[in-house]
């Protein structure tokens, strides 16, 4: 894995329940305080690459289940910009 990979997936891997409710916000998402609860300890828990088709996969399912369906499409429209990087 690339270098600049590692450091995107870690700081996805390590965001804190703050920054994941300030970046709901920013996209005008409704988040409550246990979805955000319950999205941080799935991240605690699994290994993120938002590189691998894979990975990504399960981190948007998981995003649908613990979120909800508009929230995950957020979470892949928020990714969309990096898509030449993620190949999405």
């Amino acid at each position: 894995m690339q270098p600049l990979h590692q450091i995107i997936n870690q700081r996805v891997q390590s965001m804190t329940k703050k920054e994941l409710l300030e970046q709901a916000a920013k996209f005008q998402i409704a988040l409550t305080e246990k979805q955000a609860d319950q999205f941080i300890d799935w991240l605690a828990v699994h290994k993120v690459d938002v590189f691998s088709e894979t990975k990504r996969t399960e981190l948007f399912q998981a995003a649908e289940t613990i979120l909800g369906k508009r929230e995950a499409a957020a979470l892949e429209a928020m990714l969309r910009p990096y898509k030449h990087f993620l190949k999405l």
